[in-house]
């Protein structure tokens, strides 16, 4: 029998539900039917948490029949085991089981595998299942089997089990190098009231390549865990000055609803506006503009996630005019930064898919070499244009942020990158009295 558990979460895309599977191993039997895992899957081996040679070896006979005949691959978690004690298996030593668990799943990511079962004694299978929900993702499917063995440990104790998630963020914090976090700042944004800006990929805890290391988004097609965008998300907050609770991330959509913090939000939005002194809002991008606004009148700022189908729509106008509607905005008073984009050299699209930005102006699109219907199209400009109709001054809109996201590796980028990929985030916020965020 397997069970369903399911957490649910809210980190900037909606809410999802995770699905985890945890194996009910009945009378103490770890399962046979790994069928479903047989072209990809994994057996996780725990050797670590039972120092007994006895429990060692019959988790390793037990192990060893569970791989005959099957196509699993073997990772083995161990304090001090070498590596000629069990041949063809991936090796993690640590003294610290979160840290076996966390470098087991790297070492998972990084081949592919995203099925596994972990084996263990019976007296760990609770253990290993809690700290499973926590460092593993939606995209992960697994199983934690209990092996009834001699001298058995004494069961986890429930208070144990409940500082899992706790053991696991402070874990986390002393994972890659937080000093890394760098934040790109725009001149036009008067920094002594509002607190704006942009970041580059570095100094977080995401471990798989397309996602190092400071993935600021969870989605269902990525590999990192909740508490993992939680980790990088607190130390991007950490180095810009704002209070990670205060965090309000686009649910982006490619279109151009806007929500305004304090009203219901709608299930998907590209943009967020407020005139909450310390709510920081945020717009996510790996390729699309990241848009921020500030009102140096009323105080207010909206931050928008623009890509070709947000910039043909008119997502920063869209935004604009809830400000002006929600706050009064004078678009006149407005200062605008643009954050790391793809250039228009670099992104190319049917040109029917471009027509409207042709229709804005001519000047945006121009043919493209790889396919004689496609053209490149610059999303800066066009945005740029589309806030200057609408009446924006052009010496308040900055475009010094605006680095290619492809050419500069510094930043995500779903376009070289594929899939997984991470995401940025611009951020704004307007400040409390006497500058301070927190």
């Amino acid at each position: 029998m397997v069970y369903l558990f399911y957490i649910s979460y809210e980190l900037g895309e909606g809410t999802h539900q995770s699905q985890l599977q945890v194996a009910d191993t009945g009378q103490n039997t770890p399962s046979t039917d790994l069928d479903p895992m047989s072209h990809h899957g994994e057996l996780v081996l725990d050797l670590a948490t039972d120092p007994c040679q006895t429990t060692r070896d019959q988790l390793m006979t037990v192990a060893q029949n569970q791989l005959t005949n099957s196509r699993l691959g073997l990772t083995v978690l161990t304090r001090t085991l070498d590596a000629s004690t069990l041949p063809d298996c991936r090796l993690i030593r640590s003294d610290d089981n979160l840290d076996l668990l966390f470098k087991a799943k790297t070492c998972l990511d990084e081949a592919g595998v995203s099925d596994f079962v972990l084996m263990t004694s019976l007296a760990m299978k609770k253990f290993w299942e809690t700290a499973c929900l926590h460092v593993f993702s939606h995209v992960h499917t697994w199983q934690v089997t209990g092996v009834d063995v001699q001298s058995q440990l004494p069961a986890v104790e429930p208070w144990e089990l409940e500082q899992v998630e706790t053991g696991f963020k402070e874990y986390l914090k002393g994972v890659g190098r937080q000093e890394q976090v760098q934040v790109l700042r725009s001149h036009v944004i008067p920094a002594d009231r509002f607190n704006a800006g942009f970041h580059e990929r570095f100094g977080g805890v995401s471990q798989l390549s397309p996602l190092t290391s400071l993935n600021m988004l969870y989605t269902i097609r990525k590999p990192d865990p909740v508490l993992v965008i939680e980790e990088n998300r607190r130390r991007l907050a950490e180095a810009a000055g704002f209070e990670p609770a205060s965090l309000r991330v686009a649910k982006v959509e490619h279109d151009k609803n806007i929500w305004v913090v304090g009203k219901p939000p709608p299930p998907k939005f590209d943009g967020v506006v407020t005139n909450i002194p310390g709510v920081t809002v945020a717009a996510p991008g790996a390729d699309c503009a990241m848009i921020l606004l500030a009102d140096t009148k009323t105080g207010a700022c909206g931050a928008v996630h623009a890509g070709w189908r947000g910039t043909t729509v008119g997502a920063v106008r869209a935004c604009l005019q809830t400000m002006v509607e929600e706050f009064g905005t004078d678009p006149q008073d407005i200062r605008a930064a643009i954050g790391p984009t793809i250039e228009g050299k670099c992104f190319d699209l049917p040109a029917s898919d471009a027509a409207p930005l042709t229709r804005l102006d001519p000047g945006l699109v121009w043919g493209s070499a790889r396919h004689p219907d496609w053209v490149h199209a610059d999303l800066v400009q066009a945005n740029v244009l589309m806030l200057q109709l609408d009446g924006v001054p052009a010496g308040n809109i900055d475009t010094s942020c605006a680095l290619c996201t492809v050419c500069n590796k510094q930043f995500f980028s779903h376009r070289r990158d594929n899939i997984p990929f991470g995401n940025q985030i611009g951020f704004i916020s307007c400040r409390k009295s006497g500058g301070d965020n927190l």
